[in-house]
Order: structure tokens, then C-alpha cells, then sequence
């Protein structure tokens, strides 16, 4: 497990952790979370976006719903997303806190939808704080909410997760898969030169990386490097 003192160094060291501004395939996968959200779940009051860092995602849900509350467990990244929302004109009123997922202050049935995104693969090392994870989401989930929940995974590993799941708190309503094998290929193969301006460049297209991500398309599954799983509240 990462602890407090592995990200709140990250965040301070690093400007921009995972670069999610600086990647087609991140920009676009970021586009595709609302877009998945819109499909499902039109209606929110209050969004939880769980470790939501420096809040690149959470800035992107604005105006789906009234209240959007992040949490990580970085002071600093939390700071950061603060200053990027605070006396800006956003649709929505944005509230971040340190929290801690597997044990939240917040009260039971208080969220209509959580996003867990890159999330407790990355977080945890173990199924069992994982599973800690989704009964604290289910028991902040309001009813007739959802839990999106989403991970980097080799697609060996997909049925595991998907099975850690089904097998939690929550109950599984959709899974969903974004074909973006190829981009992260193209990226190692290319990132010994990413200082020069033209990788940069490549790096950043949408047009690239939605190519790539057509391709990726056509290998089904296998094409795929995050897993999304939208999960309803089990009563």
C-alpha cells in the first residue's frame, strides 16, 4: 500500500505526477469518464471524486452536479486543486478534503455518484483494503447512486478485478473498456526522445492517439488498458 508520505512527496516534487495534460490518451480518457457518467447517471447532487489529486478529473465534471466534493490523502495535491477552482466561474460548487477512502467522515447515503479512477489498483496492494474501499463507497452511496471505479490492468487481470468486485459491497451494473493498449505503446517506444518538441507533439495529438485508440478498438478486450466498472449501491 502507498502511503500519505509516498504522494504527498510526489506532489511536491512533481508538477504534474502522471502528466494527464500532457497525453492525448489522457485527455481523451478523461473526456470518456464524463461521457460514460452522462450515459448513466444524469441527476447527481453530490460527486465524490476519490483521490482526485491536483484535480484534472474533477475540474472535467463540472456542472454534473450542485455539489463536487474530491478527497486525496496529499495536502499539497489538495491545495493545488483548491487554487485551480477557488474564484473561478464553474457551474458547480467544488469542496476538497484529506480523506482517506477505506474510512471517510462523511455520513452514510450522502453521495449519488463516487468515482474511484486509476484508483484502488494503484492505491492498495491488497484485496483486502480494496474491498475496505468499496464498503466505505457503498456506505457513503446513496440509494440509486453508482461507484465508477476504474484501473490501469494488464487484461489478464481483468476477470480478477471484476471478480473482486462482484464480490463486494457493491453491486455491478456495467463494465466498460477503453481501448488504449496501442497509445501506451506508442509512448514507451517513443520516450527516450520525448524532449524533443516534435514527440511532444505526438505525444499530445488527440488525432494520434484516437487513431490509436480505433486501432486498439479492433483487438477487442485485448485492446484495452483501463477497466471500467459502474456499480450500483447494495442495499
Amino acid at each position: 500500500m502507498k502511503n500519505e508520505e509516498f504522494y504527498e512527496k510526489k506532489y511536491k516534487s512533481e508538477q504534474e505526477p502522471w502528466e494527464y495534460s500532457k497525453k492525448g490518451v489522457e485527455i481523451l480518457r478523461l473526456e470518456f469518464i464524463v461521457n460514460l457518467i452522462v450515459s448513466f447517471k444524469k441527476d447527481s447532487l453530490r460527486i465524490l471524486d476519490v483521490g482526485c489529486g491536483t484535480g484534472h478529473l474533477t475540474i472535467q465534471l463540472d456542472g454534473l452536479s450542485a455539489e463536487i466534493y474530491g478527497i486525496d490523502v496529499s495536502e499539497t495535491a489538495l491545495a493545488k486543486a483548491d487554487a485551480r477552482t477557488s474564484g473561478k466561474n464553474f457551474k458547480s460548487k467544488f469542496f476538497f478534503k484529506k480523506e482517506n477512502i477505506c474510512l471517510t467522515s462523511f455520513p452514510e447515503n450522502y453521495f449519488d455518484l463516487i468515482l474511484l479512477s486509476d484508483g484502488i489498483n494503484e492505491w492498495f496492494d491488497d484485496d483486502g483494503k480494496r474491498s475496505e474501499a468499496l464498503t466505505e463507497s457503498n456506505r457513503i452511496l446513496a440509494p440509486g447512486g453508482y461507484v465508477l471505479i476504474s484501473d490501469y490492468q494488464k487484461e489478464s487481470n481483468f476477470n480478477n478485478y471484476i471478480s473482486l468486485v462482484s464480490f463486494s459491497s457493491v453491486k455491478i451494473f456495467r463494465v466498460v473498456y477503453f481501448y488504449d493498449r496501442l497509445c501506451y505503446q506508442f509512448y514507451s517506444w517513443f520516450k527516450a526522445l520525448e524532449s524533443l518538441r516534435i514527440i511532444q507533439y505526438l505525444f499530445k495529438s488527440r488525432v494520434v492517439a484516437k487513431s490509436l485508440i480505433f486501432v486498439s478498438s479492433l483487438l477487442g478486450r485485448k485492446g484495452a488498458k483501463h477497466l471500467f466498472v459502474v456499480a450500483e449501491k447494495k442495499q
